[in-house]
C-alpha cells in the first residue's frame, strides 16, 4: 500500500492507544470517575488502527513468472498471465471522495477477475504494462456506439 494508507493507519492505532491509555491512566489515579464509554470508543479505535495497520502493511501486488497476485490479510487471489483478457478501470465515488479501480478480466469465465485500488504503490512499469492490455472499457463503448442500450 502507499505511505499515505500506512501512515494513517498507524495513526489511527496511535489516536486509539493514547485515548485507552489516559483513560485507564485517569481511572487508576482517581482524578476522574470511570467512563466506560470514552474507553469503548479508544478501544474501538485502536481495534481498527491494528486491523487497518496490519492491511495496509501485509496487502500488495505481484507478480511472478506466470502469474499476477493480489495478497491481503484475508484473501489471495492470482491470475495467469496467459489468461489475462484485458483490462478495465472504474471510478466509486462516495461521500469522502473517489477512488479509482483497475481490473484484469480473464478469458476465462471460471477464473475471477482481480480488481485493487490505485491505493497501492504501484510503478511506472506496472502502468506501462497495464495500460499496453487490450481496454475492454473502450471495446465494449465502440462494440454498442450505435446501441440504445448498453453502456451510458
Amino acid at each position: 500500500m502507499k505511505l499515505l494508507q500506512r501512515a494513517i493507519a498507524l495513526f489511527i492505532a496511535s489516536f486509539g492507544a493514547s485515548f485507552v491509555i489516559f483513560s485507564i491512566n485517569d481511572l487508576i489515579s482517581g482524578t476522574s470517575e470511570p467512563d466506560t464509554k470514552s474507553l469503548l470508543l479508544g478501544v474501538t479505535f485502536l481495534a481498527a488502527g491494528i486491523g487497518t495497520s496490519i492491511y495496509a502493511f501485509t496487502a500488495r501486488i505481484s507478480f511472478t513468472q506466470t502469474t499476477v497476485e493480489h495478497r491481503t490479510i484475508l484473501s489471495r487471489k492470482e491470475l495467469p498471465l496467459n489468461q489475462i483478457k484485458g483490462r478495465r478501470e472504474r471510478m466509486v465515488t462516495g461521500k469522502g471522495g473517489s477512488t479509482k479501480y483497475l481490473s484484469l478480466v480473464p478469458d476465462d469465465d471460471r477464473l475471477r477477475t482481480l480488481e485493487f485500488s490505485v491505493n497501492y504503490a504501484l510503478d511506472e512499469a506496472f502502468y506501462r504494462w497495464f495500460q499496453s492490455l487490450p481496454d475492454l472499457d473502450a471495446n465494449d463503448k465502440e462494440m454498442h456506439k450505435d446501441s440504445n442500450f448498453g453502456l451510458v
